[in-house]
């Protein structure tokens, strides 16, 4: 399948078209008038479902006022469907298109992956095909609808400025923490400013917003923000953006003949922003289906869960996305596959691409809000139904074919338009009649359970309640064995209890939450106006059904006086109980959980667990009950957030990989589109539900204890055009100088009644055997999750080896592992047959090794003798580099990375991302981003040696992209009283260091780094290392 926005920017040739001008749709007119302008229409259409897309009879309206067209042609009798008169007259009475071909026409399914074919049609054309979009909707629904519109136009689900400004500043792109960019477009498809309807003053800035939001630069002029080292300074060869193969720059002049073994990857002969030196995260914003598309474009309409329109129309308009009723309600009946149940003969049934209905509706499912928020950019609600990302692995023998897989380019391309990820062209859900039918397999499967939505081409498995060694877990909290055939029927499915309830999202998240309330926003936190004790109270005080969120007005938004579509009241009081009435229900309501209830008592609704938790005292007195003030309990009302406990658990996406092809030519999609070279898949790398931490929340939200996710964990790779890997699976650094793996605060939507956290989630045990526990929930690292990477680094008496472990290609499995088998069962075998040998190293002669670690692209290895030295390793993978492992890319004179000492045994750093602690400082940093500063132990690698101690040296150096000065020195020598003699192992936890020596384990508080305080020694005869 290729692109339609590809065929209509680089195929198809647009019309020029002379178009009608239609004025804006009234806000009241006669009945008559509005009959006027429908008459010609229904001489074909006869009839539709709502013929204003109201349900409210006094909304008077005529097809032409919303569409545009010619109410005035009608059909002539006799004519029919296919003959010539019947598409003559369809074409004088329709608006029509500059890009035919690529819009099907006179079809009006939605054409699958359109992206910027909006952009380039004519306003006109836009507005016959759908009178929402933001393009049009002044003109269309603005009399009635004004405030609405320009609420929802610059809402954050229509700027998607978390995504992009939380991208740009976590990849080092842009210094912003309050984002600058956002999506927005002109009438005319231009891409726009937006600027605040009001400049934001001090009071409103700390409630998250902004004052403007600015277009994504073009990928080809924006310098990198990362410091691999084919952007550095020094290229020869790539004279422009895309160089190309057989065309050689060298005229005459040697300085530009490629080297054999040791050809020239910088990526530019000129500075950053020319050539290929430029940042390669925006171009994966631009051409890479990341969380595309926004409510400025179409769905895809390629897969079930990717069916919507643009626009308004993006919510208000339920199209059939999941089989699920407790996902999409009464609209499940009418399946997956984006087909119409309207009235109108001329709309064909089974056709992908329509509404259900032409009509507007406020009842809108849970199964449409999904189609955009079923990503981690855009907040994942997959748990809300229980679901998360599939793993690869989970019954695997289902998802993979028996025989590997290896398909061509165009078959490749054709499966990448759907589903952005690699691994798809090798697995069975590429077919997209097996991906539409991925559920139907759940009552063979073993491990899990499958969704029956999938946007982006992707699988969303079930998560279950389990205990801490995996087995299955009923409701009473009883092992349901794994060889039971209903096991997955009496084990807990974990979506959120107002799921279960009844509820789908708009019930919770109102007028506001869905279209914005004018302001410019950067983070979803910012943006909600609903808090939970809004409709549950608190121990003190009943609820208020008041709006209290970030986004609420001073006063609130009275939920009391909410109405549903027949007129009835949303939430009503009833015998001291509070009911809330369904949206999408007409016979359905559910009383809502007071909190002040469950902790009296003498109330039916008294729970003695949740009581003692909201009313904990402080301190180690363990006293609880209505006795403690709020001002002296442990769990206050604005020092935690209410899912800290009341969450079941918590999706973690520890990393994406995007391996970037010089050679695909994909569109971009967003702006102006049009094609070039580069693209980049998007892979999913580690994902569980099993981790809980916890951090503080943004000022917006008071930086009260919530729970945190890892969310941004992008690693990065690249392939040229002579299909080189110049870099390899390599973390950004972050504006801010920190890691790129960010963690952020997360609403999870999976709170629940029974599965909660309880005391030992958040508390060390009596019985001290949760330490591992308390260690994730601090985020100090247990390695429950870890990066395995390309290669295994080791070292020897001869020196050092990296290893191949994994697959380079996509699902980068490790080499004879489970998913190994699976996903490349040729592989596979191969492996079996060389008796499991890994067959591929690369090796460079040096001193004894005694430790070795790997940042980035480069390899810090103590080397006694020899000293401690830092090897360039960034071509480990290139096979057009005939020394993969370098001491230095020149001489000494003008890098050198070693450090001389006597007998080097050990060097750590405190961690091994890629971070630079210089990025870190000033105004900006510290009051603007609120950023915390490094701790000055970060500065340093760490050697230990024999004889002479303890060493540091700064290597700040190596990570601000500047070759020219790689020169390390000692910042530190340290062994005072001989304590460190024999030191031949070094273990950093915190500013400890635990060093192993003839002494025994030697504990220094380096505080200060460059001042070691002797703590303890641990006297151990021989000790090797600690850990």
């Amino acid at each position: 399948m290729t692109s339609l926005a590809a065929a209509a920017s680089e195929g198809e040739k647009p019309r020029d078209i002379v178009y009608t001008k239609t004025p804006p749709a009234p806000a009241g007119q006669t009945k008559a008038e509005a009959e006027r302008k429908s008459e010609g229409c229904l001489t074909c259409h006869v009839r539709t479902d709502e013929p204003s897309m109201h349900a409210n009879p006094g909304v008077v309206l005529g097809c032409t006022d919303c569409h545009g067209g010619e109410a005035t042609v009608s059909l002539p009798r006799g004519s029919a469907p296919g003959d010539f008169t019947y598409r003559a007259t369809l074409d004088r009475a329709h608006v029509q298109p500059r890009y035919p071909k690529t819009w099907h026409y006179p079809s009006s399914a939605n054409p699958a992956g359109s992206y910027t074919l909006l952009n380039k049609e004519s306003p006109e054309f836009v507005r016959f095909v759908n009178p929402s979009d933001y393009r049009v909707v002044d003109e269309a629904c603005g009399a009635c609808h004004q405030p609405i519109v320009n609420a929802a136009k610059t809402s954050i689900m229509a700027t998607g400025a978390m995504f992009w400004g939380g991208a740009a500043y976590n990849n080092g792109i842009l210094p912003f923490k309050n984002y600058i960019l956002g999506e927005a477009y002109t009438r005319e498809g231009v891409a726009a400013s937006i600027v605040a309807p009001v400049k934001p003053d001090a009071r409103m800035a700390k409630r998250g917003i902004l004052p403007q939001l600015f277009p994504l630069p073009a990928w080809e002029v924006t310098p990198p923000g990362d410091v691999f080292r084919v952007f550095e300074r020094g290229g020869r060869n790539i004279l422009n953006l895309f160089p190309e193969i057989g065309l050689p720059n060298a005229v005459g002049q040697l300085q530009r003949l490629e080297e054999p073994g040791r050809p020239d990857i910088r990526q530019s002969n000129r500075g950053p922003g020319t050539g290929l030196r430029v940042s390669i995260p925006i171009l994966n914003i631009h051409k890479t289906r990341l969380n595309d598309p926004l409510m400025w474009f179409l769905g895809t309409n390629d897969n079930p869960g990717d069916y919507r329109s643009s626009g308004c129309a993006s919510c208000h308009v339920v199209y059939a996305n999941d089989r699920d009723p407790r996902h999409s309600a009464g609209y499940a009946k009418f399946g997956h596959s984006g087909e119409t149940q309207t009235i109108d003969p001329t709309i064909p049934k089974g056709e992908s691409g329509h509404p259900l209905k032409h009509e507007f509706t406020r009842a809108i499912p849970t199964s449409q809000c999904m189609i955009c928020h079923m990503h981690q950019p855009n907040v994942f609600v997959n748990s809300f139904l229980g679901y998360t990302m599939w793993d690869y692995e989970s019954d695997a023998p289902f998802m993979w074919p028996k025989k590997q897989r290896y398909p061509g380019p165009a078959e490749i391309r054709a499966i990448n338009e759907r589903n952005p990820e690699e691994a798809a062209i090798r697995g069975k859900w590429s077919d997209p009649k097996f991906l539409s039918d991925v559920s139907k397999l759940n009552p063979k499967l073993k491990n899990t359970q499958f969704a029956d939505y999938h946007g982006h081409g992707w699988n969303f498995r079930a998560v279950f309640k389990k205990d801490r060694k995996g087995n299955l877990l009923d409701a009473k909290g009883n092992i349901v064995p794994h060889d039971d055939p209903d096991k997955f029927k009496k084990a807990v499915h974990m979506s959120s209890i107002h799921l279960d309830a009844g509820m789908q999202c708009v019930d919770c998240h109102f007028s506001q939450d869905g279209h914005g309330n004018g302001h410019l926003y950067g983070e979803v936190a910012a943006a909600v106006e609903i808090r939970c004790k809004d409709c549950h109270g608190t121990a003190d005080k009943y609820p208020t059904l008041r709006t209290s969120g970030p986004a609420a007005s001073p006063l609130g938004t009275d939920l009391g006086l909410m109405r549903l579509g027949d007129g009835r009241r949303r939430f009503l009081w009833r015998n001291g109980k509070l009911y809330q009435r369904s949206s999408l229900f007409p016979d359905r309501e559910w009383q809502l959980s007071l909190v002040k209830d469950t902790v009296n008592p003498r109330h039916p609704d008294y729970n003695a667990k949740a009581a003692r938790a909201k009313l904990l005292a402080k301190g180690t007195s363990m006293m609880w009950g209505p006795g403690v003030a709020g001002k002296d309990r442990a769990h206050q009302d604005e020092e935690m957030q209410c899912t800290t406990c009341h969450l079941s658990w918590t999706t973690s996406c520890a990393g994406c990989h995007l391996p970037i092809q010089a050679n695909w030519k994909t569109e971009r999609y967003h702006y102006e589109g049009g094609e070039t070279r580069n693209y980049a898949t998007y892979n999913p790398q580690v994902l569980r539900d099993q981790m809980f931490q916890l951090g503080r929340h943004s000022t917006v939200k008071g930086n009260m204890i919530a729970p945190v996710r890892s969310t941004s964990a992008l690693i990065l790779s690249s392939t040229n055009i002579n299909r080189e890997r110049i870099y390899i699976q390599q973390p950004p650094i972050a504006a801010s100088g920190f890691s790129s793996q960010a963690f952020t605060p997360h609403f999870a939507h999976t709170v629940r009644k029974t599965e909660t956290k309880t005391c030992t989630d958040c508390h060390v045990s009596e019985r001290n055997d949760n330490n591992a526990i308390m260690a994730q929930l601090l985020l100090q690292g247990t390695n429950f999750v870890n990066f395995v990477g390309f290669n295994a680094w080791v070292g020897g008496t001869g020196g050092i080896e990296a290893v191949q472990v994994t697959e380079y290609d996509e699902p980068q499995a490790v080499i004879g592992s489970y998913l190994h088998r699976y996903a490349y069962p040729d592989w596979y075998r191969a492996h079996q047959e060389r008796n499991r040998v890994l067959d591929e190293s690369y090796t460079h002669t040096g001193g004894v090794t005694g430790c070795l670690q790997l940042r980035g692209e480069y390899l810090y290895v103590a080397e006694g003798s020899k000293g401690m030295r830092v090897y360039d390793v960034a071509s480990i993978a290139n096979k057009g580099i005939s020394q993969r492992i370098i001491t230095a890319p020149f001489s000494r004179f003008g890098h050198d990375t070693a450090i001389a000492s006597k007998n080097a045994t050990c060097v750590v750093l405190p961690t091994t991302q890629p971070i630079h602690p210089a990025r870190n400082k000033g105004k900006l940093m510290r009051e603007t981003n609120q950023e915390q500063p490094f701790h000055p132990i970060y500065d340093y690698a760490f050697i230990t040696d024999a004889e002479e101690g303890l060493i540091a040296t700064d290597i700040n150096t190596l990570a601000d992209g500047e070759p020219r000065n790689n020169f390390l020195t000692r910042a530190l020598t340290w062994n005072e009283g001989g304590i460190l003699d024999g030191a031949r192992h070094l273990t950093i936890g915190g500013y400890y260091f635990y060093v192993a020596a003839d002494a025994g384990i030697v504990v220094l508080n380096m505080n200060d780094p460059l001042k070691p305080k002797l703590e303890a020694v641990v006297k151990l005869d021989d000790v090797r290392a600690s850990a």
